[in-house]
């Protein structure tokens, strides 16, 4: 892999990564991922470069959005404020995205939530 593919490479993750992590910003996710593909810099095997970006950047968003606390819709319409903000587990966003994304556009059929 030469340097052109293996950059066109990391820019496709970064995307692959702001369309999973919706909530943070591009440049952060795009800072994460160039810090990750740093890291591997020197190494005299580049083929799999990129996924071993993804994965270590991943892990790393992943991290943060565990240590970051979401407030739910039940607690933003009840005024929840600063100290009682309510941590939901990156899963349950997950599950709840999936679910907004059902329906006979995203290839639902009728069965509802799978």
């Amino acid at each position: 892999m030469d340097h052109t593919e293996e950059a066109r490479a990391v820019g496709e993750v970064i995307d692959r990564l702001v369309g999973r992590f919706p909530d943070l910003p591009r440049d952060h996710i795009a800072a994460v991922v160039e810090a990750a593909h740093v890291e591997l810099e020197g190494n005299p095997v580049r083929d799999f470069v990129p996924v071993l970006v993804e994965r270590t950047a991943k892990q790393r968003l992943k991290q943060e959005a565990k240590a970051a606390p979401v407030l739910t819709d039940a607690a933003l319409a009840d005024g929840v404020a600063g100290d009682d903000v309510v941590e939901l587990d990156p899963m349950e966003i997950e599950r709840r995205a999936r679910e907004r994304e059902s329906g006979f556009l995203f290839g639902d059929l009728g069965g509802g939530p799978s």
